[in-house]
């Protein structure tokens, strides 16, 4: 598996990332989880605004009613600095994140999927909430996104239960960050 890291998102990646949302427009058109995790990229005016909302987001500033401080990151391979995932990490949950979406949300570019970069992206989101002081972290996924709950069961997901949230019936699980801890001594 070559090697991936999490950077914050900036002006030097925007033709890459306006591509992946441009792969996730056709290759998941209709699917209910079409841009989950993709930290609302397509609902915003420009890239350069996605940009300053996520450091503003970061920092828990000029939030939106609902939302909470929450860190996006870009997925970069390194050996060719291409962007092959976006995730969210939110800091907190408030009731509606709680009962439905829990704190991380992931997408894998549609030409990058089932080589494993879904299972190593989650890992590194992961780390970064084990850094924020989460340990007990809640992950959900669309009930037909296969690839997703598989993922989230590689880390040990314990599964509460599905609910509907809209149109949207949703799976969640609790990841353990001390079990997983304890596993790699």
């Amino acid at each position: 598996m070559e090697e991936l890291n999490l950077v914050e998102p900036s002006i030097d990646y925007k033709d890459d990332v306006l591509n992946f949302l441009a792969e996730v427009k056709v290759a998941d058109e209709g699917e209910p989880w079409q841009y989950a995790g993709m930290a609302s990229i397509e609902e915003s005016n420009s890239y350069e605004d996605w940009v300053q909302a996520k450091k503003d987001e970061a920092n828990g500033i000029n939030l939106p009613d609902g939302y909470v401080p929450a860190s996006t990151y870009l997925c970069v391979r390194l050996s060719d600095n291409k962007v092959i995932g976006i995730c969210s990490i939110r800091h907190e949950l408030n009731d509606y994140l709680l009962n439905y979406w829990g704190h991380i949300g992931q997408s894998i570019r549609p030409d990058e999927r089932g080589k494993g970069y879904g299972t190593k992206q989650l890992s590194l989101a992961l780390d970064k909430c084990m850094e924020l002081g989460i340990d007990n972290v809640l992950v959900a996924c669309n009930e037909k996104n296969n690839a997703s709950s598989r993922t989230i069961k590689k880390f040990l997901g314990e599964y509460e239960n599905t609910v509907q949230c809209g149109d949207e019936i949703l799976q969640r699980y609790w990841i353990n960050l001390d079990k997983i801890r304890n596993l790699n001594k």
